[in-house]
């Protein structure tokens, strides 16, 4: 069965047709792609057999900013970053641009925490970035990974953000996917995994991390809804430069009438402005990672009114085209 060496060989190859370039015309792009899809298919299946049958595939593994993973194969985010070293291009170049030293960055869903570490190095010493994850499973990870890395800055809280101070049950993700842990039971979800503490925003943040925090991330799997209701009685505590980064998973809400415009009109009555981040998970974009969009301001509302399967956006008080 699969085994180190094998997928090593296999990042080498892959790491071959990545390229850094920030422009890839659609015949490079094309070629890239049509390179990577078979050998790709062909490598991840013997690795979901092998996590089936006798656990994943645990692996060191490094981004393009020097970050250390230990990757637990076939897992989708771990899978990613050891074969091609980065993880969500698009949304990591917008914390680049807008994290300065100093600044405070809170990862709502923070998983074995590529952004928190991320976060970290670019807020500097001086800076703080706060790491939320209900899972204790996943909170193991995301501790090796504070601990690996010496995030000094970093601040880990065990719990899942809501709209009120409760529980809710835990639904582990798959093997391939454990990003997909969720606290919203929907059609496939496993067996529950136990029950978490839940807590607003606001209860779960000191008020200077509130008051300080330049980027907040929200990606919660199907509990944003909650998580945004429970950010309306603290918005106001917000810096007016403060923006929030949020995946939405309406198809997953528990309200089957909420729409997204429902869960955003609370802040856009607060200035906030929507823009729409481009994020595209099929294995081939992560060839060229360098090439990202800027966030562009959503001038048609209309697909808020659906509950489309996933909307990633930034939420904004400045006024312009793109951020």
């Amino acid at each position: 069965m699969i085994e180190a060496r094998v997928v090593a060989l296999w990042r080498g190859y892959v790491r071959l047709l990545r390229t850094d370039k920030e422009r890839v015309g659609g015949v490079e792009r094309w070629l890239r792609a049509s390179a990577l899809i078979v050998p790709f298919l062909a490598a991840i299946l013997p690795l979901w057999i092998r996590a089936a049958l006798w656990g994943p595939l645990t692996v060191d593994g490094s981004t393009e900013d020097g970050i250390q993973f230990r990757c637990r194969l076939p897992d989708l985010i771990s899978t990613y970053l050891y074969l091609f070293g980065t993880w969500e291009p698009d949304l990591a170049a917008f914390v680049r641009r807008r994290l300065r030293p100093g600044d405070t960055f809170v990862d709502v869903g923070a998983n074995i925490g590529c952004i928190t570490a991320l976060a970290s190095g670019l807020v500097g010493p001086y800076g703080s970035v706060v790491a939320i994850e209900p899972s204790p499973a996943i909170i193991a990870a995301l501790q090796e990974t504070v601990a690996r890395n010496d995030l000094l800055n970093v601040h880990i809280v065990a719990a899942a953000v809501s709209d009120r101070d409760h529980e809710l049950p835990l639904f582990a993700g798959p093997s391939s996917n454990v990003g997909k842990t969720t606290t919203v039971a929907h059609r496939g979800s496993p067996r529950q995994q136990g029950r978490v503490r839940a807590a607003p925003l606001g209860s779960l943040l000191t008020g200077e991390q509130l008051a300080a925090a330049r980027l907040i991330k929200i990606d919660v799997e199907g509990a944003e809804d909650r998580a945004l209701a429970g950010m309306v009685a603290s918005v106001d505590r917000l810096a007016p430069d403060a923006e929030l980064l949020v995946e939405l998973s309406p198809q997953w809400w528990t309200d089957p009438e909420l729409r997204p415009i429902d869960v955003l009109r609370p802040f856009l009555e607060r200035g906030f402005n929507v823009y729409r981040l481009s994020n595209d998970y099929r294995a081939w974009r992560y060839l060229w990672p360098r090439k990202v969009d800027a966030p562009r301001r959503l001038r048609d509302s209309a697909v808020l009114d659906r509950r489309v399967a996933r909307l990633d956006l930034v939420l904004s008080r400045s006024d312009a085209d793109a951020l």
